[in-house]
C-alpha cells in the first residue's frame, strides 16, 4: 500500500500546483486588463513594471517549483497590485433615466 499512498500524495501536490498556477494566471490577466485601460501616468508606469516583474517571477518557476510560501506571497502581491490597478482604472458611469 505504501507505493499507492506515495503516488496519491504526488498527484495531489501536482494538482495543487496546477490550481495555484491557474489562480495566478487569472489574477495576472485581471491586472493586465485594468492596466491596459489606464491612461498614461506615473501610476500606470509603476503598475506595468510591477506586472512585468510578477510575470517574470512566474516564468522563473518553470525551472524550479515554488514553495507554498512563495506562492502565497506572490498571490498576496498580485492581489495588492490588482486592487491598486482596479481602483485607478477609470470607470464609465451609466446615465440614469429620468
Amino acid at each position: 500500500m505504501e507505493p499507492e499512498d506515495e503516488h496519491r500524495r504526488e498527484s495531489c501536490t501536482r494538482m495543487t500546483v496546477v490550481n495555484d498556477k491557474a489562480r495566478i494566471e487569472f489574477a495576472l490577466n485581471q491586472v493586465e486588463s485594468y492596466v491596459a485601460r489606464m491612461g498614461p501616468s506615473p501610476t500606470t508606469h509603476r503598475l506595468r513594471l510591477a506586472l512585468e516583474v510578477l510575470k517574470q517571477t512566474v516564468a522563473s518557476w518553470e525551472t524550479s517549483d515554488p514553495t507554498d510560501e512563495q506562492v502565497q506571497l506572490l498571490l498576496e502581491h498580485i492581489t495588492e497590485v490588482r486592487d491598486l490597478a482596479q481602483n485607478s482604472t477609470p470607470t464609465v458611469r451609466l446615465r440614469r433615466a429620468k
